[in-house]
């Protein structure tokens, strides 16, 4: 199994993407860098069209819409289920700079079962816990 927050990792977690819970009426691309991980910084991307969650990828888009910041340590809180995403984002600990409605869809939507069968599934992408 693929080490948290390597290439590898972060590829298997980019297939997940389409299985990510829907954000009503979103349409936009999301980006999020992950500071401090073991290779440097960890990059990765998904997409949405109408709502419904798209296609992934590893390392940052020349435009996304909304771009997410977060340290190791933070995602590693939020990975796990310690933190919830909202929460994090509400103690400056996981930083948005773009569009503000695809923001709190993407917040609201990480509040439901299907964030959190996904949340799973990505927790247990590395053999071990983050």
């Amino acid at each position: 199994m693929p080490a948290w927050l390597s290439e590898e990792w972060l590829k298997e977690l980019a297939a997940l993407a389409g299985s990510r819970p829907p954000v009503p009426g979103a349409t936009g691309t999301v980006s999020i860098t992950i500071a401090g991980a073991p290779g440097g910084e960890a990059a990765y991307h998904w997409s949405y069209r109408d709502g419904t969650p798209g296609e992934g990828g590893i390392g940052s888009p020349a435009h996304a819409d909304l771009v997410l910041s977060i340290s190791a340590a933070d995602a590693e809180t939020v990975v796990t289920g310690a933190v919830e995403p909202s929460v994090a984002y509400m103690r400056g600990r996981l930083k948005a700079t773009g569009d503000g409605a695809l923001l709190l869809g993407f917040l609201a939507s990480t509040a439901t079962g299907p964030y959190e069968e996904w949340r799973r599934q990505a927790e247990s992408l590395s053999g071990e816990a983050p």
